[in-house]
């Protein structure tokens, strides 16, 4: 009797250790591959943690332990968190890439941001500033749709194609929370930023204004920074065009560092809103920023 529950036992002990594991990352020191457009980088292993970078899709992260659904791993030469559910083991990759090329006819197709150029963006670090949050929607367009929303998943998209030019990124918001102009200014000012761009979407009590555009504070580097933007903005998106403008934002007006503010469509405008709600559009501004950046960064 005495054996059998031992052996009972002993079976319990393995199904709990299958179960475990099945919930956790594996050994100390894998290298895990990142499976999300942007994975935000964080102080501690909290949502309400500072977040100190990101991570593209496809980086690699080297992980040392699992906490409650969080990953220590290194970030710029300091203890990080992220969270392990985006993340996933590089043999996992090796499997889909062979799935794939075996001819997978359920494999899902995805966009990726290309980063067309003559140059990257090593060592550049960008402040990207998604426009509005949490109780200030920004403008309200056609439908009901918040200007908010579209500033951050554009942010994302945005962010995601610097990295992958080689750019160092960092955002004043990472979800639907306030942050107050001031703020957002300090955070670009206190930090070795090299471009403060802030991104929004416009709206106008006439819905046949449509188009975007780049706003600039200061004659000089600003106003070449947006020419740059505009331009690559021009080569790579579907809306009209409206030019640069000189405008006194707060974000530029108050900034000490390179700064511009681009409004990517007017979310009044039918054609503009069902253009903007696409990935696509996303992809495309993606691609104008970064091409913009880029021309002026390698003059």
């Amino acid at each position: 009797m005495g054996k059998i529950r031992l052996l009972i036992s002993a079976i319990v002990f393995i199904l709990t250790l299958i179960v475990f594991s099945s919930n956790v990352l594996a050994n100390d020191g894998d290298t895990y591959k990142v499976g999300t457009d942007v994975l935000n980088v964080r102080s501690s292993p909290s949502h309400s943690a500072d977040v100190v970078g990101h991570l593209a899709g496809g980086d690699q992260a080297v992980v040392f332990q699992e906490k409650n659904g969080w990953a220590q791993t290194y970030y710029n030469g300091q203890i990080a968190w992220v969270a392990s559910q985006y993340l996933y083991s590089v043999d996992r990759d090796a499997a889909v890439q062979n799935s794939s090329s075996a001819g997978n006819d359920h494999a899902v197709e995805t966009e990726s941001v290309s980063t067309e150029g003559s140059g990257t963006l090593d060592g550049i670090t960008i402040v990207l500033d998604p426009g509005h949050g949490g109780k200030d929607p920004g403008a309200i367009g056609l439908r009901g749709t918040m200007e908010k929303s579209h500033t951050l998943s554009t942010a994302d998209r945005v962010a995601q194609g610097l990295l992958e030019a080689g750019a160092n990124v960092m955002l004043t918001r990472s979800d639907d929370t306030y942050v107050s102009l001031e703020n957002r200014v300090n955070h670009s000012n206190v930090h070795a930023t090299d471009a403060f761009i802030s991104l929004h979407y416009n709206a106008f009590p006439l819905e046949a204004v449509n188009g975007f555009s780049t706003y600039y504070y200061t004659d000089g580097n600003d106003y070449q920074l947006a020419g740059d933007i505009q331009t690559g903005l021009e080569q790579h998106m579907d809306l009209n065009s409206r030019g640069l403008m000189k405008n006194g934002y707060h974000v530029l007006r108050k900034n000490s560092d390179l700064s511009v503010l681009v409004e990517l469509g007017f979310i009044t405008n039918p054609y503009d809103l069902s253009v903007i709600q696409t990935a696509q559009h996303k992809a495309n501004v993606a691609d104008g920023i970064v091409a913009g950046l880029v021309s002026y960064f390698n003059k």
